[in-house]
């Protein structure tokens, strides 16, 4: 499992942990240390997106960057021999 695969199931279990919260306080409100985790869990919710899309961001720069290297690598090697 790489790292972004493990954000995104982090994501998905934060979500409904939230979901559940929300369900309960809706129901009969929550206690005040309830309210707490509640509150600490969006947070954390929130932190895990921004750490998913930033992961998500540097892997797609890593696979769009890989090919234009080795072309790059290719061309320059090439017109190196090309000159002498």
């Amino acid at each position: 499992m790489t790292y972004t695969e493990a954000l995104e199931r982090k994501s998905e279990m934060l979500k409904k942990n939230v979901e559940n919260w929300i369900l309960k306080e809706n129901r009969s409100g929550l206690s005040q240390q309830e309210a707490f985790i509640y509150r600490h869990m969006i947070k954390e919710l929130h932190q895990n997106k921004q750490e998913l899309h930033t992961a998500r961001e540097e892997e797609w720069h890593h696979e769009t960057s890989e090919p234009v290297h080795s072309e790059m690598g290719k061309t320059s090697t090439a017109k190196a021999h090309s000159m002498s």
